[in-house]
């Protein structure tokens, strides 16, 4: 997603106020495990400020994935807020928080794509209450309660069930 910045640049206090619909098959392919619905919507206000254009805003979209522990189809929203700086590459590069421009375009695809994987857990539960599969039968702990013997013990691992009561 470029941005034409021309008409706010060299203007301390200028700034574009940004509202679009994004396709996400323009954020690339970087969401392994979680599906994006083909648009997300952004809310900007792209801000020059000495220097340096300021992106303030909102990312907001809906996202299918499968829960972590019990393997649930889940269907959820995100909404985000983005606070990103661009430096001009003219400047001092030691600054590697700051996403670098040039011209008289800024390329959001990046930061977008950036701070929508960085917004998402590690692992994506259905509920914080999930109990998840049996490690025995396959179960649902969720939905049925199992009677496996839950004591099987990893034959590696043998040695060690008493290593803390020596």
């Amino acid at each position: 997603m470029r941005i034409d910045i021309t008409s706010i640049a060299g203007i301390n206090g200028a700034y574009l106020e940004v509202s679009r619909d994004i396709p996400t098959e323009t954020l690339g392919s970087g969401f392994t495990g979680i599906e994006l619905d083909e648009t997300v919507h952004a809310d900007l206000k792209i801000e020059y400020i000495e220097g340096f254009i300021i992106v303030k805003g909102n990312v907001s979209g809906n996202y299918a994935s499968q829960c972590g522990r019990c393997l649930k189809d889940i269907k959820d929203e995100f909404d985000i807020e983005i606070n990103e700086n661009f430096m001009h590459m003219s400047k001092d590069m030691n600054n590697v928080d700051d996403y670098l421009y040039d011209g008289g375009h800024i390329d959001l695809t990046i930061p977008l794509l950036d701070n929508i994987l960085l917004s998402f857990p590690g692992v994506i539960l259905c509920s914080n209450e999930c109990k998840g599969l049996c490690e025995v039968c396959g179960a649902n702990l969720n939905e049925t309660h199992c009677t496996c013997e839950k004591d099987v013990i990893n034959i590696k691992m043998e040695k060690l069930k008493d290593f803390f009561n020596q």
